[in-house]
């Protein structure tokens, strides 16, 4: 496999971790006016991929420490103190918020310290006395909260800064609105078996000297732990490629790494951080909640943040969430209700009353005093979000801050130059997002009316887009570069499958073969020669066929390629034996095995193929000519877009899909849920085109024959 983007890497390992969780997804049905003007309602969406700058981590498993910032004893004194970032401090009080518009709130949860505000704020009424109560889904890491949350399956997350302004990146209008952790809760933690650093107490500059070169645990690889490791290593003047970095998950792993001298320090939060001391494991040379460590990473922790769809559509349910957050920490610091703390901390931690009262002490001085955002603080960390690569250019404050008192930054609504469109559709799985689009009004919504033309494989949405007959049409990206080699300048602006649609079926007449699940060289070998189904002749379907016996080392023209048409008409082919296997595409693969009439020994969805079928298997295209002329109904368009394939994965939205499916796909019962299951993961993220991968297309369809030589990314993609 070639390398992915950090974009794509991140997203893919995002998707998988939420779409296969237990989801408990909120439905949205009682909007309420929101107290800016809505953005476009793609603004969700919703993780993914890894790496990079990235919005993985752990930062569902977050603490902090009273030992710095002296905001502990008295700071629940503070807690009606309104010197935070300018929000008003009747944004806490509730008689000031009306009535929560969502009165069953979707959260994340995680077995954390820095989220026992939300097991406090659901058993201790804080949150039923605002109006509503709060429904937990398990998200163990960053990576999960930030997961569940562009998926739908969650209202309300908590995350860094840092990560969360990676999801931005990513193009999902995330917003925060709380502050949980003013100060850090991730901190430092050096082995035992590394021996004591001849430093201060404190001096991180000659502590990192000291472990400059070594093996660095962090939770998970290229995310927030990883981040602020490399930020302690670059501040201190040295090269962070010196050191290895070790993905040592959660606490209770990390620290058995750094016992089984596995790695010499690590990046890692509470419970972790006590247990070290405790257990003899490690030592801090420095601590990042007390405040030591250079000032890029001076800013808050740890933040609430939710979808700027769901925000417009309650503010009161949000701010109520917020000021019942502040109410949680009142009721945390006070000493009268410490016994009841330690019961709750076990209840959530399993931590035994002297454990959990050494965490409680060490940590609780670093909760949020206010609950409010602080602008200047949030702002250093924008800059070290771009310094560290997470974020391509910096963003303001009020682009991703909401609540009383901020300035919110919206871009202005797009005005389409036309506002009638026609669409290739077809019956097939990945056409629902267009469905959707224009069904749930999307499309109309945004000022432009989309009419569908049935268009039954590429060629024809060639054929339809070149004369002018549809201003819209999804192929895969190298039926596209073939209508650019004919001299018909088409682009692309918008990916919809990030994985494959087609897929290999073998017929049930054709019998077993003896190879191993998946093994793609042996299964060709026994397909070899033999009659192959494809949609149409010398379209994408064939183009795929021959490139697995190629990769395979066989000779694709030893085989004979039929057109068999859609799925039904595929179907019947293998099921009479005019075909022996055939490439296709939804309902027809599920199908296919649930009636007995073919099966995978591969599947190209799952990943399973040669690295020349690397690439995203689904493009929106429309022709030059109409991009130049009509920029705005392009990105309106894309937005409607985005916006279904949001609404499709979002799992509170199961049961409306399956009937969509019946109506448009003919599909019910068991077989359409299994090809729900089976496929919603295949939708783009968030549509973003992935230029390396697309790139590999290029290089496939040169090699293939469909171009005659490559192309360069810019010169067949617009950007609306």
């Amino acid at each position: 496999m070639k390398t992915r983007s950090w974009l794509y890497s991140l997203f893919a390992i995002l998707l998988a971790f939420s779409l296969v969780a237990t989801a408990c997804g909120n439905d949205d049905d009682d909007p309420g006016a929101g107290p800016a003007a809505s953005s476009d309602d793609s603004g969700d969406d919703g993780t993914a991929d890894d790496s990079g700058g990235d919005m993985a981590d752990d930062s569902g498993d977050m603490a902090g420490d009273d030992s710095g910032d002296d905001m502990a004893d008295d700071s629940g004194d503070m807690a009606g103190d309104d010197s935070g970032d300018g929000m008003a401090e009747d944004a806490v009080v509730i008689e000031e918020i009306g009535p929560p518009e969502d009165t069953v709130v979707t959260v994340c949860d995680a077995p954390s310290f820095t989220q026992i505000y939300a097991k406090v704020m659901a058993n201790r009424g804080f949150a039923e006395n605002r109006g509503f109560e709060m429904d937990f889904v398990a998200c163990h890491s960053g990576a999960a909260q930030a997961a569940a949350l562009v998926s739908g399956q969650v209202d309300i997350a908590l995350n860094t800064p840092d990560n969360m302004l990676g999801i931005r990146n990513a193009d999902f209008d995330v917003v925060m609105f709380a502050q949980v952790v003013d100060n850090h809760f991730f901190d430092i933690v050096v082995s035992n078996n590394f021996g004591e650093i001849d430093c201060p107490q404190g001096d991180w500059e000659c502590a990192m000297a000291a472990l400059n070169g070594t093996r660095v645990g962090v939770v998970a690889r290229g995310v927030a732990a990883e981040q602020i490791a490399r930020q302690l290593l670059d501040s201190a003047g040295f090269d962070p490629d010196d050191s290895t970095y070790i993905a040592t998950g959660l606490a209770g792993t990390t620290l058995a790494a750094l016992d089984a001298d596995e790695v010499d320090w690590a990046i890692t939060f509470e419970p972790g951080l006590s247990t070290a001391e405790l257990d003899d494991i490690g030592y801090a040379p420095f601590r990042l909640r007390a405040g030591d460590g250079p000032t890029e990473l001076d800013w808050p922790s740890a933040i609430m943040l939710t979808a700027r769809s769901y925000w417009d559509a309650n503010p009161n349910t949000v701010l109520h969430y917020r000021a019942a957050i502040l109410e949680a920490m009142e009721w945390l610091r006070d000493p009268a209700n410490r016994d009841a703390v330690l019961e709750e901390l076990d209840a959530h931690l399993g931590l035994d009353p002297e454990m959990a009262a050494y965490i409680f002490d060490n940590n609780i001085g670093s909760m949020t005093v206010t609950a409010e955002l602080d602008p200047v603080r949030i702002t250093n960390n924008v800059n070290y979000a771009v310094g560290r690569g997470i974020l391509a250019e910096a963003q303001e404050f009020g682009e991703f801050a909401v609540g009383p008192g901020i300035d919110v930054i919206l871009p202005e609504a797009l005005v389409p130059e036309t506002d009638l469109v026609r669409i290739c559709q077809a019956p097939s799985f990945n056409g629902l997002a267009v469905q959707v689009a224009v069904e749930k009004g999307m499309l109309g919504d945004r000022g432009v009316t989309g009419e569908f033309v049935q268009c039954t494989s590429g060629p024809a949405n060639a054929a339809a887009l070149i004369a002018n007959e549809v201003q819209f049409s999804v192929n895969t990206p190298d039926n596209m570069l073939g209508i650019r080699q004919a001299g018909f300048d088409v682009v692309m602006f918008q990916q919809i499958q990030d994985k494959h649609f087609f897929d290999i079926v073998v017929s049930s007449n054709f019998g077993e073969i003896d190879c191993e699940q998946g093994d793609i060289d042996c299964t060709m070998a026994a397909l070899d020669g033999t009659r192959v189904g494809v949609v149409a002749r010398g379209a994408a379907a064939e183009q795929i066929a021959r490139q697995l016996y190629d990769s395979a080392g066989l000779n694709p023209d030893d085989a004979t390629y039929i057109a068999t048409g859609l799925s039904g008409t595929t179907l019947a082919a293998l099921s009479s034996g005019e075909v022996d296997w055939a490439i296709t595409f939804e309902p027809g693969l599920s199908q296919a095995e649930f009636e007995d009439i073919g099966y995978a020994p591969f599947s190209l969805r799952a990943g399973q193929f040669p690295d020349e079928l690397d690439w995203p298997s689904a493009v929106n295209t429309t022709s030059r000519e109409f991009f130049d002329n009509n920029p705005n109904t392009v990105a309106i368009y894309a937005q409607a877009v985005r916006g279904a394939m949001d609404w499709l994965r979002n799992p509170a939205n199961r049961d409306a899909t399956l009937e969509l499916m019946n109506s448009f796909l003919g599909l019910e019962g068991e077989v359409a849920e299994i090809v729900y299951e089976r496929n919603i993961g295949i939708f783009s993220l968030n549509g973003a085109l992935q230029p390396a991968r697309l790139q590999n297309n290029v290089d496939y369809a040169v090699g293939r024959g469909i171009l005659e030589e490559p192309q360069d990314f810019d010169d067949f993609t617009v950007s609306p």
